[in-house]
């Protein structure tokens, strides 16, 4: 195997361990070991030795890549072969248990991912000033670390840093730092002591869990602030009123705090972290200010929240332009009641002022029964109204051009709908659901539909016009159609018998006789849908009427035969097939995640030395999110990159990462 591919497979396989904040200690540290194996092989390729080390040629420069893992002590050469030396690569120092000292060389500007990780013997290093950040992992495990200076030149310290670091007791900042990830310094058991400076804008999960400091922070106020960041509120009990000046609320930072009854959060937050709230089971009120159109609420921020029925607002404009990140970072999609100024909502007409409804706006609001949306409207995001089960009608204003994925996807309730002129295309799942809808108009302006548009809804008639896109697509998907452009009688199971006899007159005079004969036509039509949706079978017999007629001069004779109609329709539903998984959601999960890309690029690993990739067909299938039938690091490229864009508040679909 090349070297630049094992590059690509060891730090993709790392950096999904390291990404793992939400795993227990045990959890991360025998996933570490495990990877470890994995990535152990890289120390057979390389293109030369150096003393103890073994390094691979760049260019115009040379990696560390391994060395002799025996080895106690170890000075890295600024240039070897006349190359300068400007990385230590993935994995290099991984578990040489006895290496009790190293020197690195100012020509480093890299350090790769848990270059030194489980190094137990090392006590103390010091970074060059030509590193700008300490990488995933670089000292986690580190055991018998008690001293590292940081150096000015770094601006991030990244997820799992210096997890685990159990003899470190004080660790100084400098303030050039402007991030923090997830776990950097978890379960380091001996810190008591930190400097954070104000440089530092964001601190991710867990980030100083399991740490003496953190303990002493929390015996003292139950919500832990840094820098205007709420990054831990595990221990609240009953009401909380967030303080104001709190800009951000980290992400975890309530994570299973199932004593927190309810929360108020002030006008200063502009962001509420990924699982921020999560599994806080007795949480069953939220307040949400008027900044609200700033929050970015990001994923699942309130998932597990099982008792969350109550949401108040003041500013129901600000509300619509929130885009959520996921199903359950909108607190709503607990099957809450929305309350604006005080007062429930059940029936609401949107504000002119509003242009957009953002993703999820409206997900779940269990009270919501009416809603008018007015021409200032262009747009309605996906799942704008998901889930609102006592939905039973809408009004669609003229100015929106398109019905977004699963926009009103579960609505129980919902009978009728008429789609609006300028409505152009109806987009996946839009209606998905929707048991009780039985009818729907669609304009000609419409010219596209998905399949699965209107998947579930069992006892649906489409009412559209003779030649429109609509009838095209009724017919394919074996749906009922009545066309609104001529008169159209529909009779289920009826049978019509109808007889009709004239007199007979008879005089006597001359005779011409002339006779027509009309033969009855029988049209019988069948269609059959597959068991997965419905089955209509329609059969529609008409005997047409044949007429007898001789005339004479001075004798008629007329006879009518009898016309008879009949229609019978039969109709049976199944229940639909389950889905397989979503593109990238490899653990099922409902969300794509860093765990998921944990499970993607441990597949990759396993597989580039001949491992069993541990993965089942569907979820190899959902990794394989460009579609090519191998799951490489071009996938796992797609998935983070894809997390990384609805990290920064930007809902791309799989298509457009796809295109990128």
């Amino acid at each position: 195997m090349k070297m630049k591919l094992w590059k690509k497979v060891l730090a993709a396989a790392t950096a999904g361990v390291l990404c793992l904040g939400s795993v227990g200690l045990s959890g991360v540290q025998s996933v570490l070991e495990s990877v470890g194996t994995v990535l152990s092989a890289s120390a057979n390729v390389y293109d030369g030795t150096y003393g103890d080390l073994y390094y691979k040629n760049d260019d115009d420069s040379v990696s560390i890549v391994g060395c002799n893992t025996d080895v106690e002590s170890v000075e890295i050469p600024a240039e070897i072969d006349g190359k300068c030396v400007t990385s230590i690569g993935v994995n290099a120092f991984s578990r040489c248990a006895s290496l009790a000292a190293i020197t690195i060389p100012d020509s480093v500007t890299e350090i790769g991912y848990c270059a030194f990780s489980n190094c137990t013997g090392l006590t103390a290093i010091t970074i060059p000033d030509s590193v700008t950040e300490i990488g995933y992992g670089n000292f986690s495990g580190c055991t018998g670390l008690t001293t590292i200076t940081i150096p000015d030149s770094v601006t991030s310290i990244r997820e799992h840093a210096f997890f685990y670091c159990t003899s470190l007791t004080e660790i100084t900042i400098p303030d050039s730092v402007t991030s923090i990830g997830d776990d950097a310094f978890s379960n380091c058991s001996g810190l008591t002591e930190i400097t954070i400076p104000d440089s530092v804008t964001s601190i991710g999960s867990d980030a100083f869990g399991e740490t003496p400091w953190l303990t002493a922070k929390q015996a003292k106020d139950p919500l832990v602030i840094v820098n205007h960041i709420l990054i831990d509120g595990k221990t609240c009990t009953g009401a909380v009123l967030i303080p104001s000046g709190v800009t951000s609320i980290g992400d975890n930072a309530f994570d299973s705090c199932t004593s927190l009854a309810a929360i108020t959060i002030p006008d200063s937050v502009t962001e509420i972290g990924c699982c921020a709230f999560y599994n806080c089971t007795s949480l069953t009120s939220i307040t949400i200010p008027d900044s609200v159109t700033e929050i970015r609420i990001r994923e699942s921020a309130f998932e597990g929240c099982t008792n969350l029925k109550n949401v108040f607002i003041s500013d129901l404009d600000s509300w619509c332009k929130i885009d959520f990140y996921s199903e359950f970072s909108n607190p709503l999609r607990m099957g809450a009641n929305l309350y604006v100024n005080g007062t429930l909502v059940s029936k609401i007409t949107i504000p002119d002022s509003v242009t957009s409804i953002g993703w999820l706006a409206f997900s779940g609001c269990t009270s919501l029964t009416e809603i008018t949306i007015p021409d200032s409207v262009t747009e309605i995001k996906g799942a704008a109204f998901s889930g609102c089960t006592s939905l039973t009608a809408i009004t669609i204003s003229d100015s929106v051009t398109e019905i977004r994925e699963s926009a009103f996807s579960g609505c129980t309730s919902l009978t009728a709908i008429r789609i609006p002129d300028s409505v152009t295309s109806i987009r996946a799942y839009a209606f998905h659901g929707c048991t009780s809808l039985t009818e729907i108009t669609i304009p000609d302006s419409v010219t596209s539909i998905d399949v699965e548009a209107f998947e579930g809804c069992s006892n649906l008639t489409i009412y559209g016009y003779t030649g429109s896109y609509a009838e095209t697509y009724a017919k394919e998907n074996d749906i009922p159609f009545v066309a609104l452009d001529k008169p159209t009688t529909t009779t289920e199971t009826t049978t019509t018998t109808e007889i009709t006899t004239t007199t007979e007159e008879t005089t006597t005079t001359e005779e011409t006789t002339t006779t027509t004969t009309e033969t009855p036509a029988t049209t019988t039509t069948a269609k059959t849908t597959t068991p997965t949706t419905a089955t209509t079978t329609t059969t529609e017999t008409t005997t047409i009427t044949e007429k007898i007629t001789t005339t004479t001069t001075e004798i008629t004779a007329t006879t009518e035969t009898t016309t008879t109609t009949a229609e019978t329709t039969a109709t049976t539903t199944t229940t639909p097939t389950t889905p397989t998984l979503s593109k990238g959601d490899v653990d099922n999960s409902g969300g794509i995640d860093s765990t998921d890309i944990f499970y993607t690029m441990l597949y990759i690993a396993n597989v580039a030395v001949g491992n069993d990739g541990g993965l089942t067909a569907e979820q190899i299938a959902a990794a394989d999110v460009d579609g090519n039938g191998i799951v490489d690091s071009t996938d796992s490229f797609y998935i983070m990159y894809y997390v990384a864009l609805h990290g920064a508040g930007h809902n791309t679909s799989w298509e457009e990462v796809l295109a990128k």
